[in-house]
């Protein structure tokens, strides 16, 4: 695993200790529990609404050993970024995980504004269509202090949203929403470029983002210069 990948990875796991210690502050219900084990990122969410919350990353040949006694009594997703094949562990689908070293900052959009936490969320949720249990967690991710909110202002209406924390000089951007009635325009570009310029200004090194194996994302992030790395999803059989 490169250094570039393992800082990452680690920034992920630190955006999701904020997002689940949020969630445990909000009364959402379940258990959550974000920590590590043998060099091993592990996530645990017991609501089954969001089980898709509970993984273990950071794998590779020095750690995989470790895998073993983590496993027990739980069933999460364990994400590889190398050739590391977990024993009696199945196949259970790719993510992307896209990294970009920070340069020269892209130039400030002017219909990009920063937003508060009430109505980032609202344009946030109305882009996923999301309810339950999975529409709670994503509103208490984004309300935590830690995250800087901007939206995409069309006229006077906000019309796309997206968020960014930074742990120790890595940008982590995520999540980000279009409403539906306006997709197909470019927003999420002139988000994601947006974020960009202010993770360069806060004088971070990388960015990193996370999306579904050939997804609209992931073609999106490819195009402003992200390197897609391919993480290989195992499960028990």
């Amino acid at each position: 695993m490169s250094a570039e990948v393992r800082d990452a990875e680690r920034a992920l796991h630190r955006r999701m200790g904020l997002a689940c210690a949020a969630a445990t502050a909000a009364g959402l219900p379940g258990r959550f529990r974000v920590w590590e084990h043998g060099g091993l990122l592990a996530v645990l969410a017991t609501d089954p609404a969001l089980r898709f919350l509970s993984t273990v990353s950071g794998v590779t040949p020095a750690t995989l050993p470790a895998l073993d006694g983590l496993l027990t009594g739980w069933d999460p997703t364990v994400l590889t970024t190398g050739s590391e094949v977990p024993e009696g562990l199945v196949p259970a689908g790719e993510r992307v995980m896209a990294v970009r070293r920070l340069g020269e900052p892209p130039a400030a959009d002017p219909e990009v504004t920063d937003a508060d936490a009430g109505s980032f969320v609202d344009v946030l949720l109305a882009g996923y269509e999301v309810a339950g249990p999975v529409a709670a967690f994503v509103a208490a991710e984004h309300r935590m202090p830690q995250m800087r909110r901007f939206v995409l202002v069309e006229g006077r209406t906000p019309i796309a949203a997206a968020g960014m924390t930074v742990h120790d000089g890595v940008a982590v951007l995520g999540g980000a929403s279009t409403l539906p009635e306006c997709r197909g325009r470019g927003a999420q570009t002139r988000l994601l470029r947006h974020r960009l310029r202010v993770a360069a200004d806060a004088g971070c090194a990388l960015a990193v983002a996370t999306a579904g194996a050939r997804s609209v994302s992931a073609a999106n992030l490819g195009r402003a210069g992200f390197r897609l790395h391919r993480r290989s999803a195992w499960a028990k059989p």
